[in-house]
């Protein structure tokens, strides 16, 4: 099993602490879960492991102090907003779902009544208009 050599050598222009690099690394290794393109080319293939790669290679951009937490802010309020926008759409594809069931149902019911209207319209008229036969007396009156 190949892991990274530790302790971790890097160079002290690069990153201020080992602290920093953890959170750094850490970051950027979920990241790279995320389906982020890994920036290194290296032989290892966990993510945490390229994480640190990059960090210690210089690859990556950190802010700190207050740009830092400003940045964090605003991913967070992106990420809410985007939750948000996700969570209406899903909503209204419900909604949507729900007003086709329910025309399905209108159309199927009046289909059904209509059925039933023509089956009632049918038994009338065969009462009113049965097979009986007319007897010939009644033209006969008729013509005379």
């Amino acid at each position: 099993m190949d892991i990274i050599k530790l302790p971790i050598e890097y160079s002290a222009s690069v990153l201020d602490s080992r602290f920093r690099l953890v959170l750094i690394a850490a970051q950027r290794a979920r990241q790279i879960s995320d389906g982020s393109p890994v920036l290194v080319k290296s032989k290892y293939v966990k993510n945490t492991t390229l994480a640190l790669e990059e960090a210690i290679e210089d690859k990556l951009r950190y802010l700190t102090g207050e740009d830092a937490r400003k940045a964090r802010e605003m991913e967070y309020r992106m990420r809410r907003e985007r939750m948000a926008r996700q969570s209406m759409e899903e909503a209204a594809a419900a909604s949507l779902e729900k007003m086709e069931e329910i025309k399905e149902a209108y159309k199927s019911e009046t289909v059904v009544m209509a059925a039933e209207e023509d089956e009632m319209l049918g038994d009338e008229s065969d009462e009113d208009f049965g097979d009986e036969e007319v007897s010939d007396e009644v033209f006969e009156d008729e013509e005379e």
